[in-house]
């Protein structure tokens, strides 16, 4: 079976975009025909991925991200027109005002070293050291020398190793069986689970709060492992560790769901749905401006939940009892909840010192995720554990017990 197809199609719509960014100018019309030459690869991506990688772990999550590569060459071509003459006017500014004299800024118009920014570009979803970086990016208090980068960053990549070792269980073990047992699927009875208990059961919130706590931690660890690999490999070959910087912010950031998702978690997909959603409202919708931002926040959290039901297609779960779409929809009433809140509080909260009002913040980011992310992970556990996989542990890396 030619599965190797549609993985040449997904790096097609990378080195698509990345060559009509080197080779046309910022206005040209031929970037709007590449867009669609984009959308065509993914749709013919989609195609292929059906009928060569069905059935397979990572046939889904990789045309997921097909369709974030499409959002992303929307912006690079037809938003934002990136172009190398602005990287280089954006690089002159910043010497003029700093000693950094970073060799990986191109300061020439060479046509290879045009050519391999645009296609490194067109992989560098936060636009890092670019005109159109992030606003929200997490970055070095101190730039590393190469060697400093490359140590610390092994050992990163060993912890988050080691973490994802210890807080993920065999599925023969009797006790995460139990446990597994459990939990429902049915989203109506994990979003509302006093509709179908009387309350909310010892048994039910001592799930909810060990299956987070541990998805959380061995997400954030894997999250952080395969970006740390790509670090090392691309610094090791020669690129400057400013190009590599944290890949999220840290917990202490999260004391509010915006701050969680804006600053905390990784920001990967944050130019591309925010770019694509202010066209989409400004241009297309023509939505009065204070209404814009709402429908960023709206379209943003709608895509990242389908993007993550093909994620979880991946690890087997069957797309109608996928709770992806559900919990990143639910972060939307989290963000108007906490909007409201702050807008009817703003009288007192000038009253309470700011270290309170953040811890209140925490508690509340908590206790909303731990009744929201059961509602996508719940199938995703009972999935892995029926496939026999290792899987999150609720027992922390401790000895199993009857929960």
């Amino acid at each position: 079976m030619p599965q190797w197809i549609p993985p040449a199609q997904f790096l097609a719509i990378q080195i698509l975009t990345g060559t009509t960014v080197a080779f046309t100018p910022a206005n040209s019309p031929l970037r709007s025909i590449a867009s669609l030459l984009v959308l065509v690869l993914a749709y013919c991506m989609q195609i292929s991925a059906n009928a060569h990688l069905h059935g397979t772990r990572f046939g889904a999550p990789l045309v997921a991200m097909c369709w974030m590569n499409v959002l992303n060459g929307i912006d690079l071509l037809v938003l934002t027109r990136a172009d190398y003459d602005k990287q280089l006017a954006y690089n002159n500014t910043k010497l003029k005002s700093t000693s950094d004299k970073s060799p990986n800024k191109p300061q020439s118009k060479s046509l290879l070293e045009k050519y391999l920014w645009s296609l490194n570009l067109s992989f560098n979803y936060r636009r890092i050291n670019t005109p159109w970086q992030i606003r929200a990016l997490t970055t070095f208090n101190k730039i590393p020398t190469r060697t400093q980068f490359l140590l610390t960053s092994l050992l990163k990549l060993t912890i988050s190793i080691a973490t994802m070792q210890l807080l993920t269980l065999e599925t023969t073990d009797p006790y995460l069986g139990r446990a597994v047992e459990k939990l429902p699927v049915r989203p109506d009875e994990i979003i509302l689970p006093f509709w179908y208990h009387s309350g909310w059961g010892k048994d039910d919130l001592v799930l909810r709060f060990l299956f987070t706590l541990s998805f959380g931690i061995v997400a954030r660890a894997f999250i952080v492992a395969g970006y740390t690999s790509a670090a090392v490999v691309a610094v090791a070959l020669g690129q400057e560790p400013s190009m590599w910087p944290p890949v999220g912010g840290g917990l202490l950031d999260a004391w509010s769901i915006r701050r969680f998702w804006g600053k905390t978690w990784h920001q990967t997909l944050r130019q591309l749905l925010c770019s694509n959603a202010d066209f989409v409202s400004g241009s297309i919708l023509r939505l009065p401006v204070r209404f814009q931002w709402c429908f960023r926040v709206i379209f943003a959290f709608v895509v990242s939940g389908l993007v993550h039901t093909g994620m979880d297609v991946g690890f087997g779960v069957r797309i109608d009892e996928s709770g992806a779409l559900w919990f990143f929809a639910l972060q939307i009433l989290g963000v108007a909840v906490e909007m409201l809140a702050e807008t009817l509080l703003a009288p007192v909260s000038v009253f309470v010192p700011r270290g309170l009002r953040r811890g209140i913040g925490f508690i509340w980011v908590a206790v909303f995720m731990m009744w929201t992310l059961p509602v996508w992970i719940y199938p995703i556990l009972v999935q892995l554990y029926g496939d026999g996989v290792r899987m999150m542990s609720p027992f922390l890396g401790f000895e199993g017990w009857d929960i």
